[in-house]
């Protein structure tokens, strides 16, 4: 399944990343979490600097939240949904593609029919150029330029890293890793090195095209070009394709609202480089133009990132909250919620905050597996109650399992923590796979 790369929203998540890392984690200032309920309150004329994290998990777990306990996650799910690209296939390697790259390179590099032995090369066509950029693109290794915004390598697509640009300059470079065999991360970089944080899978063969759009994905749509009079210019009005384009400028809100649209693609004499462009027209809601160029196909590197990967050892096991996460959680209880046995690096948090103060905690461990019998044992011996939101007979029946609620009262505030453990049998097919060991939910709402 894709995820979206689009950068309207903001959703704050993190994860602690081990004692066995020499690099710290980092949280991002946490923002409240708003509800987008019309498309009228984007602001047009910007990009927002952050890109949106989303829910992973199934429908069984988004019915887990009522209105009483809504998530940022449940947002953040409701947003990305609003896309209707479809997700492309993977089904090529990079062997075989650069294999194909080459050869294509070969067989379109035409020769004059001469007596003499020295062959003099002829320039390509659009058709040969068109070709040879989508052979590139099978690499799954690129540099994606958007002057006003960012700079986005994919590499080997195991590295995602953006580096920001205009006005959005002040922004830290960030971006997603495949780190050794633990998983998805988002980064962080900055003048002391490279900070991780925000685990995404167990899954040894995840890889950033797993979960985002990326500029491979460019690929499934090749057939949507259709050729113009003008050489090495090539148009298109497929929605899907101008969704992507959108998608992967930060802006993939406006093709779900899309009335009509106008894509065209220039591509370089060489095959090696091209720019894709998106005119989107709504009713009511303004029309918007994205534009960016793609180039280094097959030859795009992070020489940072990749050193930072070859020299990182392994996340350890660390039997604790984040630190951050600790923090949050005392400042809302006076007091340290107790972790689950066994708490692993594999994990995320998110936060919500009311009226700048931090009012929800959602963590969620990958790693650690069905903790709740201790976990609720643990709760009672710190003074927690067993609510009377909890129903153990409405849950098995509908959900499959039972979401546990305890509270207890702070300075005549009621304070609930939300606990259950989400099987492997209740996730989607694709997610099983990723979390090979349920899922454990821990969820803190101050009322």
């Amino acid at each position: 399944m894709k995820k979206h790369l689009s950068l309207l929203f903001i959703l704050t998540i993190s994860a602690c990343s081990g004692p066995a890392v020499s690099s710290v984690s980092k949280i991002s200032s946490n923002q409240e979490s708003v509800v987008v309920s019309s498309i009228e309150s984007i602001n047009s004329s910007e990009k927002v600097s952050s890109l949106s994290t989303e829910s992973k998990h199934s429908s069984s777990k988004e019915a887990s939240s009522s209105s009483l306990l809504s998530s940022s996650n449940e947002i953040s799910s409701s947003i990305t949904s609003s896309s209707s690209i479809t997700s492309s296939s993977h089904s090529s390697s990079s062997s075989s593609a650069k294999s194909s790259y080459s050869s294509s390179s070969s067989v379109i590099s035409s020769s004059s029919n001469v007596s003499s032995s020295k062959e003099e090369e002829q320039p390509l066509s659009s058709l040969e150029a068109f070709n040879l950029l989508h052979e590139g693109l099978k690499l799954k290794n690129s540099t994606f330029i958007d002057d006003a915004y960012i700079e986005q390598k994919l590499v080997n697509e195991k590295i995602l890293t953006n580096h920001y640009l205009g006005k959005f300059a002040s922004q830290k470079d960030d971006g997603y890793i495949s780190y050794l065999n633990q998983g998805l991360y988002h980064y962080e970089k900055d003048e002391s090195g490279v900070h991780v944080g925000d685990c995404k899978s167990l899954n040894a063969l995840t890889t950033v095209t797993e979960f985002f759009f990326t500029t491979y994905d460019l690929l499934s749509y090749k057939s949507k070009w259709k050729a113009t009079d003008e050489d090495f210019v090539f148009t298109s009005t497929n929605v899907d394709l101008s969704g992507l384009i959108a998608e992967l400028d930060g802006q993939g809100i406006y093709a779900s609202v899309a009335s009509s649209c106008n894509s065209k693609l220039v591509v370089a004499e060489d095959g090696l480089s091209a720019r894709y462009t998106t005119e989107i027209k709504t009713d009511g809601y303004g029309d918007y133009t994205m534009s960016f160029l793609l180039k280094d196909l097959g030859t795009t590197k992070d020489e940072t990132i990749q050193s930072f990967l070859n020299n990182a050892s392994s996340l350890e096991i660390s039997n604790d909250f984040p630190i951050e996460t600790k923090t949050l959680m005392k400042e809302i209880l006076g007091f340290d919620l107790p972790a689950p046995v066994g708490a692993s690096y594999a994990h995320s948090v998110s936060y919500y905050y009311l009226n700048n103060q931090i009012a929800q905690i959602t963590y969620e461990d990958y790693l650690v597996g069905n903790q709740i019998d201790n976990y609720r044992a643990s709760l009672l011996d710190s003074g927690f109650t067993l609510s009377e939101l909890t129903d153990e007979i409405g849950d098995l029946k509908k959900y499959g399992y039972v979401r546990y609620y305890y509270e207890i009262n702070i300075d005549n505030n009621i304070i609930y923590v939300e606990a259950f453990y989400l099987p492997k049998v209740n996730l989607e097919a694709y997610e099983q796979g990723l979390y090979p060991n349920g899922i454990f939910h821990i969820r803190l709402i101050k009322q």
